[in-house]
């Protein structure tokens, strides 16, 4: 069985991932496998490797270490692994498995570069997270329990390069293909572990009234909503016209909606939910969450983001319901 543990950086997941994982060792009379994916590079990631180590001292873990190429090490553990002993694996982490596959020289887009140098952004997304779901796929066949942790890195309003947008998609996909595969899915903040539950998907098509469904970027956010309200009239807020957004029962990417009329107009945060429900208030929302992150630097990015916070803070205070999606999955908030 799959079990997906997620969180920011120093959120405590780690060591939460490893007591969850020893707890499924003792009940299976299993023994425990830590497959390492970070590479060690530099001072401070040697720093870290040694931390993590430090908190598995006296677990008992069987450290493997794989950077990419999941599947080849699958290969291999198997001939290596005795069919009769029962074993259960910690990955930690995705979010490096995914970096290293994406632009170290040993990595699946170094390889994919070379053979397919036509590959449209979109098409190495697709083959990248089919790769490494592939060796997950093989990992879960020879291990009686595995435990990934992945990052949540996809809460912010930063402006990345072209490279790290497509490594958040890849890790965004992989996320959201996981969390479907695995019996339980949990956010650690703080080194609080929040559970995150499949809601039972319902044919929709009364109205909505306000629903607000929230996430960071690349979670799913939009298939999730579309399976919950599959007769609504969706506007995307990049690109489709003001009027368009205005009318629509649905709208999505409503974060990029607010910055284009903040570019355009000078409208206070009650004018622009005004705006929005001019026509009418059975609206189905979607935004990404960009209040997290460093402050950017920009004045205006900065005074963007904060607006999204402020609407988003007063329109979920309006909704009828609240939904956060993680990996896919939607947590009730309201």
């Amino acid at each position: 069985m799959l079990y997906l543990i997620t969180g920011g950086s120093g959120s405590g997941k780690s060591e939460y991932a490893e007591n969850k994982l020893c707890e499924l060792s003792k009940k299976t009379n299993s023994s425990k496998v830590y497959l390492a994916t970070m590479i060690p590079y530099g001072r401070e990631t040697e720093e870290k490797i040694n931390r993590h180590r430090q908190m598995r001292a006296k677990k008992n873990f069987q450290t493997e270490e794989c950077f990419t190429n999941l599947s080849e090490f699958v290969k291999n553990m198997k001939l290596q692994k005795n069919s009769d002993k029962k074993e259960v694996v910690l990955l930690e982490c995705m979010s490096n498995l995914v970096a290293n596959e994406l632009f170290d020289k040993t990595g699946v887009n170094t390889i994919l570069k070379k053979q397919y140098p036509a590959l449209s952004n979109n098409e190495v997304v697709e083959k990248l997270t089919d790769y490494i779901l592939n060796g997950v796929k093989k990992l879960n066949d020879i291990y009686e329990n595995i435990v990934i942790v992945t990052n949540e890195v996809f809460s912010e309003s930063t402006v990345y390069s072209n490279e790290m947008r497509m490594y958040k998609q890849v890790l965004g996909k992989v996320n959201c293909e996981l969390a479907k595969a695995a019996v339980e899915v949990e956010e650690v903040i703080y080194g609080q572990a929040v559970l995150y539950k499949n809601e039972k998907v319902k044919c929709m098509n009364k109205k909505a009234g306000l629903h607000l469904i929230i996430g960071g970027a690349y979670q799913g956010k939009l298939e999730y909503a579309r399976k919950l309200y599959p007769q609504i009239q969706w506007a995307d807020g990049e690109m489709d016209s003001f009027e368009k957004i205005q009318n629509a029962t649905g709208i999505y990417h409503f974060e990029i909606y607010i910055k284009r009329i903040l570019k355009n107009e000078k409208l206070d945060t009650k004018e622009i939910i005004e705006q929005i429900f001019a026509k009418d208030i059975q609206k189905v929302i979607i935004c990404d969450e960009v209040g997290y992150g460093l402050v950017p630097v920009d004045s205006f990015e900065r005074y963007y983001r904060e607006q999204v916070g402020r609407i988003c803070t007063t329109l979920a205070k309006q909704a009828d319901k609240v939904t956060r999606v993680v990996c896919g999955i939607g947590a009730k908030l309201k």
